[in-house]
């Protein structure tokens, strides 16, 4: 089963899912941070705003490009074995 002889809209889904996912798998990276928990943990200062933080962590995708890759991989495979097991009914 080729992905790329399907229908438009299943292509399009496929890459919505896997967009999906790669979104998880960022906000799953964050969360497993140790500079999301020193955020966590700080009550003022510069550490304390979690939004600045964030951002910053954003700019530096060698901390965390796994973890965006792994969730869209996940998900694209997730979608694939759906439509496969579709098609052989």
């Amino acid at each position: 089963m080729n992905p790329l002889r399907w229908k438009r809209e299943h292509q399009v889904a496929w890459v919505a899912i896997c967009l999906i996912g790669a979104i998880a798998g960022l906000i799953f990276g964050w969360f497993q941070s140790p500079i999301y928990r020193l955020t966590k943990d700080a009550v003022s200062g510069p550490w304390a705003n979690s939004t600045s933080i964030f951002l910053w962590w954003l700019q530096s995708p060698s901390i965390y490009w796994p973890w965006p890759a792994f969730g869209a991989l996940l998900a694209g495979l997730a979608f694939y074995t759906s439509r496969l097991l579709r098609a052989a009914n």
